[in-house]
């Protein structure tokens, strides 16, 4: 698994990445030597806690699944939106590779 994010540096990963999105995740992509690091961040607005934790660890193992592929090295925050609480694990994953594809850090 990838390095976790420091709170203090998701200002910078937003302020100063590239973002993508589509209608389950946005994406913000910070390029940095190193290896990755990942954030992932839920609105307390998509739910309580528990709903919360669990899509942080759903974006966490699909992510984990689709790294394998990835080419670059930096640090990456996905923001997940609330049309994931309906959406399938295989639908979060098609919507991870979509946008590191649409970031370029992805084949295809």
């Amino acid at each position: 698994m990838p390095e976790k994010i420091p709170a203090p540096q998701y200002k910078r990963v937003y302020s100063q990445g590239r973002s993508v999105a589509n209608r389950f995740l946005v994406l913000y992509y910070l390029p940095c030597e190193g290896s990755w690091k990942l954030g992932v961040s839920v609105s307390s607005r998509v739910g309580k806690a528990t709903v919360r934790n669990k899509l942080k660890r759903r974006v966490k193992e699909a992510y984990r699944k689709v790294k394998g592929e990835a080419k670059a090295e930096g640090q990456l925050v996905f923001v997940v939106r609330r049309r994931l609480l309906d959406a399938t694990f295989r639908d979060l994953e098609h919507a991870m590779e979509q946008l590191l594809r649409r970031m370029g850090l992805l084949d295809g």
